[in-house]
Formats: structure tokens, C-alpha cells, sequence
């Protein structure tokens, strides 16, 4: 057996083996956060309250917020800087309905050109469809 090197033919473990000895030292490594909890966090300032029985229709959602905060962003389109309010954020997942994983992505000038776009594609589509059935 030139060229192989073995400790001991009977201390060879199989790959599960070691990923589990691995994975029990990590954990040992990290210390326990037993005494941490989310709900008893206070809310920021300024923040919205959420109402989590109004977030019910988010089936797969694993976190539902406890509260909304002001989020920034750029417009998709024209790029200027916009905010996205607490209160903005509570109209859309909860009265609306908005799936929890949505974010705003542009302003309102723009949101309003892309729903007209959409709009006359829709009309443009239809027409042509119903044109194709008279003939």
C-alpha cells in the first residue's frame, strides 16, 4: 500500500458520519439564543402596526411582519428615489390583499403609464382576436 496513507483501517467513518461530527461542532460553536423573542421586541418609531389576521391570505408566507416600516427605493423606470410608507404597505397587503413577498418597484407617474401600456396591449390583443373569429 505505497502512496495511501491510513490512520487506522478501523476508524474510517462513511461521509454521513463526518458531515454529522462536523455539524455538531458547529452548533456547539454557536452560542444558544433561548431567551430571544421577536414579539417582544418593540416597534420602531414611526413604524405601522400590522394586523395579522388581515395577512391570512399569504398561505405560504413562514414570517408574517409584525409592524411596516418606510422602505426606499428607485423606480424601475425612470430611476428617481422614491419611499414606499408604512401606511402604502398596510393598504396593499392587507385591504388589498398584495402577496407579502411584493415590493413597489415605481413611482406613480410611471405605475400609471405601465397600466395604460397594459391596457392598450390588452385592447389591441382583443380586437385582433375578435377580427380573427369574424372571418
Amino acid at each position: 500500500m505505497s502512496g495511501f496513507y491510513f490512520k487506522s483501517m478501523d476508524v474510517m467513518k462513511s461521509g454521513k458520519q463526518r458531515r454529522a461530527e462536523i455539524m455538531e461542532k458547529r452548533r456547539a460553536r454557536i452560542p444558544a439564543k433561548e431567551s430571544f423573542d421577536v414579539y417582544a421586541m418593540p416597534a420602531p418609531v414611526g413604524a405601522v402596526m400590522a394586523n395579522c389576521e388581515a395577512l391570512s391570505h399569504n398561505k405560504n408566507a413562514i414570517f408574517l411582519p409584525l409592524f411596516y416600516v418606510d422602505y426606499a427605493f428607485n423606480c424601475r423606470d425612470c430611476g428617481c428615489a422614491q419611499i414606499w410608507t408604512g401606511k402604502q404597505q398596510k393598504w396593499w397587503y392587507e385591504i388589498m390583499q398584495g402577496n407579502i413577498n411584493s415590493v413597489a418597484i415605481r413611482c406613480r407617474p410611471c405605475r400609471k403609464i405601465e397600466q395604460q401600456r397594459k391596457k392598450q396591449a390588452r385592447d389591441t390583443h382583443l380586437s385582433s382576436l375578435a377580427t380573427k373569429h369574424k372571418q
